[in-house]
């Protein structure tokens, strides 16, 4: 099964949390996903047995969930892995029936950690239905082709301020504009971003896969000197600088294949759940989100 959706994380700074990364998967939620998805299966090999629960080829291809069909495919095919993997499975069991025994089962982190699985898990299904057609390699091969420009070795120096509230940020790159406007001094003062006390806003030179998509297009769209923004991610409202840009050479689609799909699936998500927001009544207090 394709895996649509993807667990985001914390890195700590704002300029982190810019930076795109593999996303990481909770201990609990690697563990409750694992109680939920072992089992015996109609038609499944038995291979061993714990206290009367049976363990089949089925428990270790869910112990392998994390993995890639192709991975999957070759750890069953070694014996001293498929070996490993069953210890772990039959560790993992004996944990889960004295758990049990204890009720751990029945208390409200367990409960709160399955409704947590339940909503990821419905979810990642309900895109898997709905967009798995139109996830294919001649799809992807289609992408690269109509946006080229993303996938080069393009290199940008930029700077950045963040800021919670969008009329501030508009005020903000107002004056950003002005004459002998000192664009890092007012990142220093005024920017959400914890690392801008260090760096003063200086995001440095990067590459167009290492920043959010929004902040990453917008920047790369200017030229030296440009003051850029409000841009708005998920961390707030940007105003960019453009200190210097570097032309690179574009990457072929093998190179960059990778990148290529996990583009057009996020581009997929976004445009169904774009969709559903529009028959939705979804109300945010600001408020209450700004004062946490």
């Amino acid at each position: 099964m394709i895996n649509f959706l993807r667990v985001t994380y914390k890195e700590g700074e704002t300029e982190m949390k810019l930076r795109n990364g593999m996303p990481k998967v909770s201990k609990i939620q690697v563990i409750v996903g694992a109680l939920l998805l072992t089992g015996s299966v109609a038609g499944a090999t038995e291979l061993a047995t714990v206290n009367g629960k049976v363990i089949t080829d089925k428990d270790l291809v869910s112990a392998l969930g994390g993995l890639n069909e192709a991975q999957r495919s070759n750890a069953m095919k070694d014996m001293n892995t498929r070996r490993q993997v069953l210890i772990s499975v039959i560790d993992q069991e004996l944990l889960t029936q004295e758990a049990e025994k204890e009720k751990l089962d029945q208390d409200a982190e367990y409960k709160e950690a399955v409704a947590g699985f339940r909503k990821q898990f419905l979810a990642n299904r309900i895109l898997q239905k709905n967009l798995v057609a139109k996830f294919t390699d001649s799809a992807a091969k289609n992408y690269y082709e109509n946006h080229k420009s993303k996938f080069s070795t393009d290199q940008i120096h930029a700077m950045h301020i963040l800021v919670t509230d969008e009329a501030q940020a508009k005020d903000i790159a107002k004056k950003a504009k002005e004459p002998n406007a000192d664009f890092q001094e007012m990142a220093e003062k005024l920017s959400k971003d914890p690392s801008a006390k260090n760096n003063r806003g200086d995001l440095g030179f990067f590459g167009r896969d290492r920043m959010v998509p929004e902040f990453t297009d917008a920047a790369f769209s200017g030229n030296p000197g440009d003051i850029i923004g409000p841009i708005k991610t998920a961390f707030g409202y940007h105003i960019i600088k453009v200190v210097d840009k570097h032309i690179g050479q574009p990457m072929t689609y093998d190179e960059v294949e990778l990148k290529v799909k996990n583009e057009l699936r996020n581009e997929l998500i976004q445009s169904y759940v774009g969709k559903l927001k529009e028959q939705a009544k979804i109300q945010v207090q600001d408020k209450n989100l700004n004062s946490l």
